[in-house]
Protein backbone atom coordinates (compact mmCIF):
# COMPACT_ATOMS: atom_id res chain seq x y z
CA UNK A 1 0.00 0.00 0.00
CA UNK A 2 1.50 3.34 -0.61
CA UNK A 3 2.63 5.50 2.48
CA UNK A 4 -0.05 7.83 1.75
CA UNK A 5 -3.60 6.81 1.90
CA UNK A 6 -6.04 8.66 -0.27
CA UNK A 7 -7.04 12.29 1.51
CA UNK A 8 -10.98 12.16 -0.06
CA UNK A 9 -11.56 8.61 1.75
CA UNK A 10 -10.43 9.76 5.03
CA UNK A 11 -11.81 13.05 4.33
CA UNK A 12 -15.47 11.45 3.18
CA UNK A 13 -15.27 8.54 6.15
CA UNK A 14 -15.09 11.59 8.64
CA UNK A 15 -17.97 13.24 6.63
CA UNK A 16 -20.07 10.32 7.19
CA UNK A 17 -19.03 9.86 10.42
CA UNK A 18 -19.57 13.05 11.52
CA UNK A 19 -22.40 13.48 10.27
CA UNK A 20 -23.98 10.85 12.22
CA UNK A 21 -22.89 12.17 15.07
CA UNK A 22 -24.25 15.32 14.69
CA UNK A 23 -27.96 13.85 13.84
CA UNK A 24 -27.00 11.58 17.12
CA UNK A 25 -25.84 14.82 19.06
CA UNK A 26 -29.05 16.42 17.51
CA UNK A 27 -30.98 13.55 19.27
CA UNK A 28 -29.42 13.89 22.30
CA UNK A 29 -30.16 17.55 23.16
CA UNK A 30 -33.86 16.73 22.09
CA UNK A 31 -34.04 14.24 24.86
CA UNK A 32 -31.60 16.63 26.96
CA UNK A 33 -34.63 19.63 26.36
CA UNK A 34 -37.56 17.51 27.34
CA UNK A 35 -35.92 16.11 30.42
CA UNK A 36 -34.21 19.29 31.78
CA UNK A 37 -36.24 21.81 30.33
CA UNK A 38 -34.65 25.23 29.17
CA UNK A 39 -33.36 26.18 33.10
CA UNK A 40 -31.86 22.77 33.54
CA UNK A 41 -29.99 22.88 30.19
CA UNK A 42 -28.93 26.60 31.55
CA UNK A 43 -27.53 24.77 35.02
CA UNK A 44 -25.67 22.32 32.82
CA UNK A 45 -24.22 24.36 30.87
CA UNK A 46 -22.89 26.78 33.83
CA UNK A 47 -21.35 22.75 34.92
CA UNK A 48 -20.27 22.44 31.71
CA UNK A 49 -17.74 25.31 31.28
CA UNK A 50 -15.49 24.39 34.30
CA UNK A 51 -15.52 20.90 32.35
CA UNK A 52 -14.70 22.65 29.38
CA UNK A 53 -11.38 24.85 31.13
CA UNK A 54 -10.04 21.08 32.62
CA UNK A 55 -10.53 19.78 29.24
CA UNK A 56 -8.55 21.71 27.62
CA UNK A 57 -5.98 22.35 30.30
CA UNK A 58 -5.28 18.50 30.38
CA UNK A 59 -5.65 17.65 26.74
CA UNK A 60 -5.70 20.55 24.07
CA UNK A 61 -1.65 20.75 23.64
CA UNK A 62 -1.48 16.91 23.98
CA UNK A 63 -3.81 15.88 21.65
CA UNK A 64 -2.32 18.24 19.40
CA UNK A 65 1.26 17.16 19.85
CA UNK A 66 0.44 13.41 19.15
CA UNK A 67 -1.62 14.20 15.73
CA UNK A 68 1.00 16.54 14.33
CA UNK A 69 4.12 14.69 15.43
CA UNK A 70 2.62 11.12 14.36
CA UNK A 71 1.42 12.88 10.89
CA UNK A 72 5.15 14.42 10.01
CA UNK A 73 7.06 11.16 11.78
CA UNK A 74 4.74 8.83 9.34
CA UNK A 75 5.72 10.87 6.24
CA UNK A 76 9.44 11.04 6.96
CA UNK A 77 9.01 6.86 7.94
CA UNK A 78 9.52 7.55 11.77
CA UNK A 79 6.83 5.40 12.15
CA UNK A 80 8.32 3.75 15.39
CA UNK A 81 8.72 6.93 17.16
CA UNK A 82 5.04 6.89 17.35
CA UNK A 83 5.15 4.66 20.89
CA UNK A 84 7.34 7.31 22.70
CA UNK A 85 5.02 9.82 21.83
CA UNK A 86 2.32 8.15 22.98
CA UNK A 87 3.99 7.03 26.38
CA UNK A 88 4.96 10.84 26.89
CA UNK A 89 1.28 12.01 25.79
CA UNK A 90 -0.14 9.88 28.50
CA UNK A 91 2.57 10.86 31.23
CA UNK A 92 1.82 14.47 30.19
CA UNK A 93 -2.10 14.13 30.66
CA UNK A 94 -1.65 12.90 34.08
CA UNK A 95 0.51 15.43 35.74
CA UNK A 96 -1.76 18.14 33.82
CA UNK A 97 -5.26 16.21 34.65
CA UNK A 98 -4.16 15.72 38.43
CA UNK A 99 -3.14 19.60 38.54
CA UNK A 100 -6.33 21.07 37.44
CA UNK A 101 -8.10 17.98 39.06
CA UNK A 102 -6.93 19.08 41.91
CA UNK A 103 -7.92 22.72 42.53
CA UNK A 104 -11.58 21.68 41.49
CA UNK A 105 -11.84 19.13 44.30
CA UNK A 106 -10.48 21.05 46.83
CA UNK A 107 -12.20 24.43 45.53
CA UNK A 108 -15.83 23.12 44.16
CA UNK A 109 -17.79 24.81 46.57
CA UNK A 110 -16.28 28.16 45.96
CA UNK A 111 -16.03 27.87 42.63
CA UNK A 112 -19.49 26.80 42.13
CA UNK A 113 -20.87 29.30 44.41
CA UNK A 114 -18.95 31.92 43.54
CA UNK A 115 -17.61 31.93 39.71
CA UNK A 116 -20.48 29.40 38.06
CA UNK A 117 -23.01 31.48 40.38
CA UNK A 118 -25.18 28.75 41.37
CA UNK A 119 -24.32 25.93 43.87
CA UNK A 120 -26.47 23.30 41.97
CA UNK A 121 -23.02 22.82 39.63
CA UNK A 122 -21.15 21.24 42.71
CA UNK A 123 -22.58 18.04 43.15
CA UNK A 124 -21.34 17.53 39.51
CA UNK A 125 -17.70 18.23 39.48
CA UNK A 126 -16.34 15.17 40.42
CA UNK A 127 -17.83 13.10 37.76
CA UNK A 128 -16.87 14.92 35.02
CA UNK A 129 -13.03 14.75 36.55
CA UNK A 130 -14.22 11.27 35.73
CA UNK A 131 -15.05 11.63 32.25
CA UNK A 132 -12.25 13.93 31.72
CA UNK A 133 -9.83 10.86 32.91
CA UNK A 134 -11.28 8.50 30.97
CA UNK A 135 -11.64 10.94 28.10
CA UNK A 136 -8.14 11.67 28.05
CA UNK A 137 -7.33 8.20 27.14
CA UNK A 138 -9.79 7.89 23.88
CA UNK A 139 -8.58 11.13 22.94
CA UNK A 140 -4.58 10.53 23.14
CA UNK A 141 -5.07 7.36 21.04
CA UNK A 142 -7.49 9.00 18.83
CA UNK A 143 -5.44 11.93 17.80
CA UNK A 144 -2.87 9.86 17.33
CA UNK A 145 -4.35 7.60 14.60
CA UNK A 146 -6.13 10.06 13.10
CA UNK A 147 -2.13 11.49 12.25
CA UNK A 148 -1.22 7.83 11.06
CA UNK A 149 -3.98 8.18 9.12
CA UNK A 150 -6.25 5.68 11.03
CA UNK A 151 -9.48 7.67 10.90
CA UNK A 152 -11.39 4.29 10.81
CA UNK A 153 -11.00 3.82 14.42
CA UNK A 154 -11.96 7.04 15.53
CA UNK A 155 -14.98 7.08 13.97
CA UNK A 156 -15.72 4.13 15.12
CA UNK A 157 -15.08 5.12 18.64
CA UNK A 158 -16.75 8.15 18.02
CA UNK A 159 -20.41 6.35 16.85
CA UNK A 160 -20.09 3.72 19.92
CA UNK A 161 -19.48 6.76 22.40
CA UNK A 162 -22.66 8.66 21.38
CA UNK A 163 -24.70 5.68 20.97
CA UNK A 164 -23.69 4.47 24.67
CA UNK A 165 -24.19 8.57 25.79
CA UNK A 166 -27.71 8.67 24.70
CA UNK A 167 -28.38 5.71 25.92
CA UNK A 168 -27.13 5.92 28.93
CA UNK A 169 -27.97 9.19 29.46
CA UNK A 170 -31.66 8.86 29.00
CA UNK A 171 -32.11 5.50 31.39
CA UNK A 172 -30.57 7.35 33.92
CA UNK A 173 -33.08 10.48 33.29
CA UNK A 174 -35.87 8.47 33.56
CA UNK A 175 -35.00 6.35 36.01
CA UNK A 176 -34.18 9.32 38.28
CA UNK A 177 -37.63 11.51 36.99
CA UNK A 178 -36.34 14.28 39.48
CA UNK A 179 -36.93 17.66 39.49
CA UNK A 180 -33.86 18.73 41.06
CA UNK A 181 -31.66 20.74 38.52
CA UNK A 182 -28.71 19.86 40.01
CA UNK A 183 -28.85 16.24 40.20
CA UNK A 184 -30.14 16.42 36.46
CA UNK A 185 -26.62 18.26 36.04
CA UNK A 186 -25.16 14.63 37.69
CA UNK A 187 -27.00 12.43 35.89
CA UNK A 188 -25.84 13.99 32.69
CA UNK A 189 -21.94 13.85 33.52
CA UNK A 190 -22.75 10.18 34.63
CA UNK A 191 -23.88 9.13 31.68
CA UNK A 192 -21.07 10.47 29.73
CA UNK A 193 -18.59 9.07 31.98
CA UNK A 194 -19.98 5.71 30.92
CA UNK A 195 -19.96 6.59 27.49
CA UNK A 196 -16.22 7.40 27.65
CA UNK A 197 -15.07 4.52 29.43
CA UNK A 198 -16.59 1.66 26.67
CA UNK A 199 -14.54 4.33 24.48
CA UNK A 200 -11.41 4.46 25.99
CA UNK A 201 -11.72 0.20 26.18
CA UNK A 202 -12.25 0.27 22.09
CA UNK A 203 -9.95 2.93 21.94
CA UNK A 204 -6.75 1.01 23.98
CA UNK A 205 -8.30 -2.44 21.97
CA UNK A 206 -7.18 -0.89 18.32
CA UNK A 207 -4.06 1.00 19.61
CA UNK A 208 -2.74 -2.58 20.61
CA UNK A 209 -4.22 -3.86 17.25
CA UNK A 210 -2.31 -1.93 14.77
CA UNK A 211 1.05 -3.17 16.13
CA UNK A 212 3.31 -0.59 15.81
CA UNK A 213 7.30 -1.44 15.81
CA UNK A 214 8.31 -1.98 19.44
CA UNK A 215 11.66 -0.97 19.02
CA UNK A 216 11.35 3.20 19.09
CA UNK A 217 14.13 5.38 19.21
CA UNK A 218 13.57 8.60 20.03
CA UNK A 219 14.10 11.34 16.70
CA UNK A 220 17.04 13.66 16.89
CA UNK A 221 14.81 16.86 18.19
CA UNK A 222 12.85 15.73 21.42
CA UNK A 223 11.72 19.50 21.64
CA UNK A 224 8.78 19.50 19.36
CA UNK A 225 6.47 17.65 21.53
CA UNK A 226 7.21 20.43 24.18
CA UNK A 227 6.94 23.54 21.84
CA UNK A 228 3.82 22.28 20.82
CA UNK A 229 2.62 21.26 24.20
CA UNK A 230 3.36 24.12 26.59
CA UNK A 231 1.98 27.10 24.53
CA UNK A 232 -1.04 25.58 23.16
CA UNK A 233 -2.16 23.64 26.79
CA UNK A 234 -1.49 27.72 28.36
CA UNK A 235 -3.08 29.45 26.08
CA UNK A 236 -6.08 27.23 25.33
CA UNK A 237 -6.35 26.98 29.17
CA UNK A 238 -6.67 31.06 28.96
CA UNK A 239 -9.00 30.85 25.77
CA UNK A 240 -11.32 28.37 27.12
CA UNK A 241 -11.30 29.58 31.05
CA UNK A 242 -12.18 33.12 29.11
CA UNK A 243 -14.72 31.76 27.04
CA UNK A 244 -16.44 30.00 30.16
CA UNK A 245 -16.72 33.47 31.83
CA UNK A 246 -18.28 34.38 29.18
CA UNK A 247 -21.09 31.70 30.00
CA UNK A 248 -20.72 32.36 33.40
CA UNK A 249 -21.21 36.49 32.72
CA UNK A 250 -23.96 36.15 30.27
CA UNK A 251 -26.99 34.88 32.88
CA UNK A 252 -25.92 37.97 35.37
CA UNK A 253 -25.58 40.28 32.61
CA UNK A 254 -29.00 39.46 31.89
CA UNK A 255 -30.69 39.69 34.71
CA UNK A 256 -28.63 43.33 35.31
CA UNK A 257 -30.68 44.31 32.18
CA UNK A 258 -34.16 43.35 33.97
CA UNK A 259 -34.38 39.48 33.60
CA UNK A 260 -34.97 37.32 36.70
CA UNK A 261 -32.49 34.42 36.99
CA UNK A 262 -34.71 31.79 36.18
CA UNK A 263 -35.34 33.91 33.18
CA UNK A 264 -31.51 34.30 32.59
CA UNK A 265 -31.52 30.80 32.91
CA UNK A 266 -34.12 29.70 30.57
CA UNK A 267 -32.69 32.17 27.63
CA UNK A 268 -28.99 30.48 28.01
CA UNK A 269 -30.87 26.86 27.79
CA UNK A 270 -32.42 27.87 24.84
CA UNK A 271 -29.89 29.33 22.99
CA UNK A 272 -27.19 26.49 23.58
CA UNK A 273 -29.53 24.24 23.95
CA UNK A 274 -32.32 24.43 20.99
CA UNK A 275 -31.21 27.27 18.64
CA UNK A 276 -27.11 26.31 18.74
CA UNK A 277 -27.64 23.27 17.92
CA UNK A 278 -30.07 23.38 15.20
CA UNK A 279 -27.63 25.94 13.09
CA UNK A 280 -24.79 24.42 13.46
CA UNK A 281 -25.82 21.22 12.06
CA UNK A 282 -23.14 21.69 8.87
CA UNK A 283 -20.28 21.42 11.63
CA UNK A 284 -20.53 18.17 11.13
CA UNK A 285 -18.69 18.11 7.66
CA UNK A 286 -16.57 21.17 8.56
CA UNK A 287 -15.27 19.32 11.48
CA UNK A 288 -14.32 16.43 9.21
CA UNK A 289 -12.11 18.73 7.28
CA UNK A 290 -10.55 20.50 9.66
CA UNK A 291 -9.51 17.22 11.43
CA UNK A 292 -7.33 16.08 8.47
CA UNK A 293 -6.55 19.35 7.34
CA UNK A 294 -3.98 19.75 10.07
CA UNK A 295 -1.94 16.95 9.76
CA UNK A 296 -2.20 17.14 6.15
CA UNK A 297 -0.58 20.53 5.83
CA UNK A 298 2.57 19.14 8.09
CA UNK A 299 2.84 17.02 5.94
CA UNK A 300 3.43 19.55 3.31
CA UNK A 301 5.64 21.53 5.43
CA UNK A 302 7.89 18.57 6.19
CA UNK A 303 8.51 17.74 2.57
CA UNK A 304 9.05 21.30 2.25
CA UNK A 305 6.53 21.23 -0.92
CA UNK A 306 4.84 24.90 -0.80
CA UNK A 307 2.97 24.98 -4.35
CA UNK A 308 0.52 21.68 -3.07
CA UNK A 309 0.25 23.58 0.41
CA UNK A 310 -0.83 26.52 -1.20
CA UNK A 311 -3.35 24.64 -3.63
CA UNK A 312 -4.39 22.56 -0.60
CA UNK A 313 -5.00 25.84 1.46
CA UNK A 314 -6.90 27.22 -1.04
CA UNK A 315 -8.91 24.13 -1.96
CA UNK A 316 -9.97 23.63 1.83
CA UNK A 317 -11.20 27.20 2.50
CA UNK A 318 -13.37 26.82 -0.93
CA UNK A 319 -14.61 23.87 0.65
CA UNK A 320 -15.69 25.63 3.79
CA UNK A 321 -17.19 28.55 1.89
CA UNK A 322 -19.06 26.07 -0.26
CA UNK A 323 -20.58 23.66 2.31
CA UNK A 324 -21.02 25.51 5.16
CA UNK A 325 -22.50 29.15 3.84
CA UNK A 326 -25.60 27.47 1.49
CA UNK A 327 -25.98 24.42 4.47
CA UNK A 328 -26.65 27.01 6.75
CA UNK A 329 -28.81 29.14 4.46
CA UNK A 330 -30.98 26.33 3.93
CA UNK A 331 -31.56 25.97 7.54
CA UNK A 332 -32.43 29.11 8.28
CA UNK A 333 -36.07 29.49 6.76
CA UNK A 334 -36.63 26.05 8.92
CA UNK A 335 -34.91 26.82 11.86
CA UNK A 336 -38.10 27.85 13.78
CA UNK A 337 -39.90 24.86 12.63
CA UNK A 338 -37.22 22.27 13.24
CA UNK A 339 -37.89 24.02 17.00
CA UNK A 340 -41.01 24.08 17.27
CA UNK A 341 -41.47 20.19 16.22
CA UNK A 342 -38.22 18.35 17.70
CA UNK A 343 -37.66 20.75 21.05
CA UNK A 344 -41.62 22.29 21.47
CA UNK A 345 -39.63 25.46 21.74
CA UNK A 346 -40.57 29.04 19.98
CA UNK A 347 -37.54 30.44 19.47
CA UNK A 348 -37.34 34.24 17.94
CA UNK A 349 -36.11 34.55 14.37
CA UNK A 350 -33.40 36.97 15.07
CA UNK A 351 -31.65 34.78 17.16
CA UNK A 352 -31.14 32.13 14.40
CA UNK A 353 -30.11 34.46 12.02
CA UNK A 354 -27.12 35.74 14.44
CA UNK A 355 -25.90 32.66 14.79
CA UNK A 356 -26.24 31.62 11.57
CA UNK A 357 -23.70 34.38 10.57
CA UNK A 358 -21.46 33.14 13.81
CA UNK A 359 -21.27 29.73 12.53
CA UNK A 360 -20.63 30.76 8.88
CA UNK A 361 -17.41 33.17 10.45
CA UNK A 362 -16.68 30.08 12.72
CA UNK A 363 -16.13 28.09 10.25
CA UNK A 364 -13.66 29.94 8.28
CA UNK A 365 -12.26 30.65 12.07
CA UNK A 366 -12.14 26.55 12.10
CA UNK A 367 -10.25 25.86 9.28
CA UNK A 368 -7.63 29.00 9.32
CA UNK A 369 -6.92 27.82 12.69
CA UNK A 370 -6.15 23.85 11.61
CA UNK A 371 -3.98 25.27 8.61
CA UNK A 372 -2.30 27.08 11.16
CA UNK A 373 -1.85 24.72 13.49
CA UNK A 374 -0.33 22.46 10.28
CA UNK A 375 2.31 24.73 9.13
CA UNK A 376 4.01 25.05 12.87
CA UNK A 377 2.33 28.15 13.49
CA UNK A 378 0.16 27.57 16.36
CA UNK A 379 1.89 29.82 18.21
CA UNK A 380 -0.57 32.35 16.46
CA UNK A 381 -3.47 30.45 16.18
CA UNK A 382 -3.79 30.71 20.07
CA UNK A 383 -3.10 33.73 20.58
CA UNK A 384 -5.43 35.03 18.23
CA UNK A 385 -8.09 32.60 19.18
CA UNK A 386 -6.94 34.41 22.87
CA UNK A 387 -7.32 37.57 21.87
CA UNK A 388 -10.71 36.70 20.34
CA UNK A 389 -12.67 35.21 23.17
CA UNK A 390 -11.21 38.46 24.89
CA UNK A 391 -12.71 40.43 22.70
CA UNK A 392 -16.28 38.74 22.94
CA UNK A 393 -15.93 38.40 26.73
CA UNK A 394 -15.76 42.48 26.91
CA UNK A 395 -18.57 42.41 24.53
CA UNK A 396 -20.62 40.02 25.61
CA UNK A 397 -20.61 42.10 29.13
CA UNK A 398 -21.45 45.80 27.33
CA UNK A 399 -23.72 44.28 25.23
CA UNK A 400 -25.81 41.65 27.04
CA UNK A 401 -26.50 44.11 29.88
CA UNK A 402 -28.33 46.38 27.80
CA UNK A 403 -32.03 46.33 28.04
CA UNK A 404 -32.72 46.86 24.46
CA UNK A 405 -30.23 43.93 23.48
CA UNK A 406 -29.97 41.39 26.01
CA UNK A 407 -29.60 38.02 24.25
CA UNK A 408 -28.90 39.64 20.84
CA UNK A 409 -26.11 41.81 22.31
CA UNK A 410 -24.50 38.10 23.36
CA UNK A 411 -25.08 37.22 19.96
CA UNK A 412 -23.74 40.09 17.90
CA UNK A 413 -20.81 39.76 20.22
CA UNK A 414 -20.23 36.02 18.66
CA UNK A 415 -20.13 37.06 15.50
CA UNK A 416 -17.67 40.02 15.57
CA UNK A 417 -15.08 37.97 17.74
CA UNK A 418 -14.56 35.28 15.37
CA UNK A 419 -14.58 37.47 12.65
CA UNK A 420 -11.26 39.24 13.86
CA UNK A 421 -9.89 35.93 14.73
CA UNK A 422 -10.75 34.93 11.33
CA UNK A 423 -9.03 37.87 9.50
CA UNK A 424 -6.07 37.74 11.74
CA UNK A 425 -5.36 34.17 10.60
CA UNK A 426 -5.67 34.71 7.05
CA UNK A 427 -3.43 37.80 7.26
CA UNK A 428 -0.92 35.11 8.85
CA UNK A 429 -1.45 32.40 5.85
CA UNK A 430 -0.71 35.09 3.98
CA UNK A 431 2.56 36.07 5.13
CA UNK A 432 3.99 32.79 5.86
CA UNK A 433 3.48 32.20 1.99
CA UNK A 434 0.79 28.75 2.45
CA UNK A 435 -2.60 30.97 1.21
CA UNK A 436 -3.32 33.60 -1.99
CA UNK A 437 -6.21 35.29 -0.94
CA UNK A 438 -9.04 34.52 -3.96
CA UNK A 439 -11.90 36.51 -2.52
CA UNK A 440 -13.90 35.85 -5.43
CA UNK A 441 -13.38 32.23 -4.55
CA UNK A 442 -13.32 31.81 -0.92
CA UNK A 443 -16.79 34.14 -0.45
CA UNK A 444 -18.02 35.44 -3.80
CA UNK A 445 -19.01 32.04 -5.57
CA UNK A 446 -20.04 30.14 -1.80
CA UNK A 447 -22.33 33.67 -0.74
CA UNK A 448 -24.32 33.41 -4.40
CA UNK A 449 -25.02 29.97 -4.07
CA UNK A 450 -26.03 30.02 -0.25
CA UNK A 451 -28.23 33.42 -1.21
CA UNK A 452 -30.41 31.02 -4.11
CA UNK A 453 -30.62 28.19 -1.71
CA UNK A 454 -31.98 30.67 0.98
CA UNK A 455 -34.82 32.20 -1.19
CA UNK A 456 -35.42 28.54 -2.77
CA UNK A 457 -35.95 26.59 0.44
CA UNK A 458 -38.86 29.56 1.88
CA UNK A 459 -40.70 28.98 -1.62
CA UNK A 460 -40.15 25.44 -1.17
CA UNK A 461 -41.75 25.44 2.47
CA UNK A 462 -44.44 27.85 1.58
CA UNK A 463 -45.44 25.82 -1.32
CA UNK A 464 -45.42 22.29 0.32
CA UNK A 465 -47.09 23.45 3.77
CA UNK A 466 -49.64 24.97 2.18
CA UNK A 467 -50.40 21.75 -0.87
CA UNK A 468 -49.58 18.80 2.01
CA UNK A 469 -50.79 20.89 5.19
CA UNK A 470 -48.83 18.99 7.44
CA UNK A 471 -45.68 20.64 8.64
CA UNK A 472 -43.75 17.30 9.47
CA UNK A 473 -44.33 16.38 5.36
CA UNK A 474 -43.64 19.82 4.19
CA UNK A 475 -40.34 20.13 6.26
CA UNK A 476 -38.91 16.83 4.46
CA UNK A 477 -39.78 17.69 0.84
CA UNK A 478 -38.58 20.94 1.61
CA UNK A 479 -34.83 19.97 2.96
CA UNK A 480 -35.21 17.38 -0.13
CA UNK A 481 -35.52 19.61 -2.60
CA UNK A 482 -33.56 22.37 -1.53
CA UNK A 483 -30.81 19.79 -1.20
CA UNK A 484 -31.05 18.77 -4.74
CA UNK A 485 -31.20 22.48 -5.55
CA UNK A 486 -27.60 22.56 -3.44
CA UNK A 487 -26.13 19.94 -6.14
CA UNK A 488 -27.70 21.52 -8.98
CA UNK A 489 -26.02 24.83 -7.70
CA UNK A 490 -22.36 23.13 -7.50
CA UNK A 491 -22.56 21.28 -11.51
CA UNK A 492 -23.72 24.87 -12.76
CA UNK A 493 -20.63 26.46 -10.49
CA UNK A 494 -18.73 23.18 -12.94
CA UNK A 495 -17.48 21.73 -8.98
CA UNK A 496 -17.19 18.18 -9.14
CA UNK A 497 -17.20 16.82 -5.50
CA UNK A 498 -16.05 13.61 -6.61
CA UNK A 499 -12.31 15.43 -7.50
CA UNK A 500 -11.98 16.95 -4.89
CA UNK A 501 -8.94 16.86 -3.27
CA UNK A 502 -8.28 13.18 -4.89
CA UNK A 503 -5.26 11.86 -5.58
CA UNK A 504 -3.50 11.15 -9.07
CA UNK A 505 -0.81 9.03 -7.36
CA UNK A 506 2.40 10.02 -8.76
CA UNK A 507 4.83 8.99 -5.49
CA UNK A 508 2.87 12.64 -3.92
CA UNK A 509 -0.50 14.10 -3.54
CA UNK A 510 -1.38 16.32 -6.14
CA UNK A 511 -5.08 18.01 -5.71
CA UNK A 512 -7.18 18.54 -8.89
CA UNK A 513 -8.88 22.00 -8.97
CA UNK A 514 -13.02 21.96 -9.35
CA UNK A 515 -12.95 23.59 -12.27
Amino acid sequence: MHKYDNFMNRLMLLCFSNIGLQLLGFVYRIFLSRFAGAEGLGVYRLAYSAYTVIHAAALSGVTMACTRLSAEWSAQGKTGSVRLLVRRAFRTFTVFFLSAGSVLLVFRDWIGCNILGDHRTVDAMPFMLICIALTGIENVLKSTMIGLNRVDNAAVSELTEQLVRIGATILLLSFEQTEDLGRIAVLIFLGMSVSECVSAFIMVRMYHGMHLPKSCPPPVDADPFWKIVLPVSLSALLTNGIASAGAVVLPTRLMASGLSQTEALSELGIVSGVASPIMLLPIALLSSLCTVAMPQASRYVSLHDRKLLQHFTSQSLFATGIVGIPATALLLPLAPVIARLFFYRAVPMGYFWLIGISAIICYYQMITASLLNGIGKQQFAVMTALSGEALQLVLVYILAGEPHLRVYGFLIAECIAPLWVTLCNLSRLVTSKALVIRLQRFLGAPALCGFAILLWTRVFYTFFSGWLGEQWAALVCTVVCAGALYLCFLRLFDIKLEKYLSVKGRGQHDFMLFY
